[in-house]
C-alpha cells in the first residue's frame, strides 16, 4: 500500500468511532464491523499501531483466522506481555468473524468478560493523518478535525475495546456469540465506555442488538437471560423503551413482545 493510501486507511479507521457514535442504524442495514474490518487489518499490516511488529503480525493472523499462527506469535512474545496481547487478539477475532480463534484464545486464558486497551497509533503517523484529513476535502477538511476533537479522538490515546459479547453483538456475529456464551459470558455485561476508573459504562449487548435490528442476536441474548427491563432503566427518553426501539428497528413481533418490560407495560 502506498503512503497516500495508508493515510486514507488510517483516516477511515480514525473516523469510524465518530461515525458510529453519530449514527446508529435503525434497521440493521449498515454493519460497521464489516465495513471497518479491511481498514483495521490494513492498519495492523502497515504497522501503524504503537505496538511491536510481532504483535501486529499476531493481530493480522487473528483477523485471518489463523489460530496456530496466533498461538505461536503470542508464545514468542515476552511472558509478561502475553496475557495483554492474547486478550486483544481474542477481542480482535471477535470483531473479525473468527469464532474458532476466539474460542481457542479463551481456552488459552483470555478473559471472556474483560475489555482491553487497544494501543494508540504511532504518534508521527497520527499527526500526519490529522494533517491530511484537515487538508483533504474528501474527508471534510477542518470540520472533520473538529468532529474528531469533539469525539475526544485527537489525543491518540489507547482505546478501550470490548468486552467480547458487546463486540460480537454489535457485529451481528451469532457464531462468535455462541462461542462466548459457551464460555459463560455474562449476558448482562455492558460496553466499556472509557479507561477512566470513574467513567460510566456503556449500553448492554441487548440494547445494541435491538438498536441495530439484529434479530438472531437479540433472540440468543434473551434466550440466555438478558433483561430488557435493565435496558429500559438506562433509556432516558420519555416514552421510549427497548420494545419501541425494536419495533422501529423492524424486529419480529415475537421478539418485540419479549422485549416489553412488565414494569412499564410498554410495547
Amino acid at each position: 500500500m502506498s503512503a497516500r493510501l495508508a493515510l486514507i486507511a488510517c483516516a477511515l479507521c480514525v473516523l469510524q468511532p465518530a461515525i458510529a457514535a453519530e449514527s446508529m442504524p435503525a434497521n440493521g442495514n449498515t454493519n460497521i464491523c464489516r465495513q471497518a474490518l479491511p481498514t483495521i487489518r490494513s492498519m495492523w499490516l502497515q504497522d501503524v499501531y504503537d505496538a511491536p511488529p510481532a504483535v501486529a503480525a499476531v493481530m493480522v493472523d487473528a483477523i485471518d483466522g489463523k489460530l496456530p499462527q496466533v498461538r505461536r506469535g503470542l508464545a514468542a512474545l515476552p511472558a509478561s506481555e502475553q496475557a495483554r496481547w492474547r486478550q486483544i487478539a481474542m477481542l480482535t477475532a471477535s470483531s473479525a468473524y473468527q469464532p474458532a480463534v476466539a474460542d481457542g484464545l479463551l481456552d488459552d486464558g483470555a478473559a471472556v468478560d474483560a475489555p482491553a486497551l487497544l494501543p494508540p497509533l504511532k504518534q508521527a503517523f497520527y499527526r500526519q493523518t490529522l494533517d491530511a484529513v484537515g487538508r483533504d476535502p474528501r474527508f471534510g477538511g477542518p470540520a472533520t478535525v473538529k468532529t474528531l476533537q469533539a469525539q475526544g479522538l485527537t489525543d491518540n490515546s489507547a482505546n478501550l475495546f470490548g468486552p467480547a459479547l458487546i463486540v460480537a453483538s454489535n457485529c451481528d456475529d451469532t457464531a462468535t456469540l455462541d462461542v462466548l456464551l459457551r464460555h459463560h459470558a455474562d449476558v448482562m455485561v455492558r460496553a466499556a465506555a472509557s479507561p477512566k476508573p470513574d467513567a460510566s459504562r456503556g449500553p448492554y449487548a441487548l440494547t445494541i442488538a435491538v438498536i441495530q435490528g439484529y434479530a438472531d442476536v437479540t433472540q440468543r441474548l434473551l434466550d440466555h437471560g438478558a433483561d430488557a427491563c435493565a435496558s429500559d432503566r438506562l433509556i432516558r427518553k420519555p416514552g421510549v423503551t427497548l420494545a419501541s426501539i425494536g419495533k422501529r428497528s423492524h424486529l419480529p413481533d415475537t421478539l418485540i413482545r419479549r422485549l416489553a418490560c412488565p414494569a412499564t407495560g410498554a410495547h
